[in-house]
């Protein structure tokens, strides 16, 4: 899977489950900045279960990631690692 199919996924899924408009999404944002509820553990446990169904393989978000500081971009690039 390319960089490329792997940040549509990412995108897709952020603005599907997440009720993140298309027009406010951004890849530099950090993910709390484009949803104020990311500051909640669980929403993060959330995205890290539909990128496991999605990619049939554990990205591990929870011990990579700080919703304050990292964006899509940043966890597309967990994925890429990952995979």
């Amino acid at each position: 899977m390319t960089q490329v199919e792997i940040a549509n996924v990412v995108q897709a899924l952020l603005i599907q489950h997440f009720h993140i408009p298309a027009d406010q999404f951004c890849w530099e944002q950090p993910l709390e900045v484009l949803h104020q509820d990311f500051k909640l553990l669980g929403y993060l446990v959330f995205l890290e279960q539909l990128l496991q169904q999605r990619f049939g393989k554990k990205i591990p978000l929870l011990e990579n990631c700080s919703t304050a500081i990292h964006t899509p971009e940043d966890v597309v690039n967990m994925i890429m690692k990952e995979l």
